[in-house]
Parts: C-alpha cells; sequence; structure tokens
C-alpha cells in the first residue's frame, strides 16, 4: 500500500521555477520621491522617510483645525454661561 502512495508522488511533475511559491520576493521598484530601491509592499521609502501612499500615512491634524475646535468650545461655554 505504501508503494502505491510513493509512485503517485514520483509521478507528479515539479512546478515551473516561475510558479513556484518559494519566489515570493517582490520586484524591485523605484520610490517616487527619491528614486531609491524600495519593494512593492513597502509603507514607506527607507532612503527618504516619505510614505508611498495616503492610505500608510498617518493623520496629521493641522494646527487650525485644533484651534478652531477649540475656539468653538470655548464660544459654547461663554454663551452656555451668558444664556443662565
Amino acid at each position: 500500500m505504501s508503494d502505491d502512495f510513493e509512485d503517485e508522488l514520483d509521478e507528479r511533475e515539479d512546478p515551473d521555477p516561475e510558479d513556484a511559491d518559494w519566489n515570493l520576493d517582490p520586484a524591485p521598484v523605484a520610490c517616487p520621491y527619491c528614486g531609491g530601491d524600495i519593494t512593492e509592499d513597502t509603507v514607506s521609502c527607507p532612503h527618504c522617510g516619505s510614505y508611498i501612499s495616503a492610505e500608510d500615512r498617518p493623520y496629521n491634524k493641522s494646527f487650525w483645525m485644533v484651534a478652531g475646535i477649540v475656539l468653538l468650545v470655548i464660544l459654547t461655554v461663554i454663551g452656555w454661561l451668558w444664556m443662565r
């Protein structure tokens, strides 16, 4: 019985090297900002530090957005106190 199993394994064809799963390294591409070599799945360039896509870039709260929210809260508190 074990000879039948070994015969089945011997009759199988090996995959082509291009189709093999062991060759999963992505091809290098150039960074759009500095031109350094990066892989396709890189989040940020190791050479210049720029994020490759906008989705990967951390959200940056601008000074004006924070100042506007603080001003709105202050005006709301003043209005609430004045209406009392």
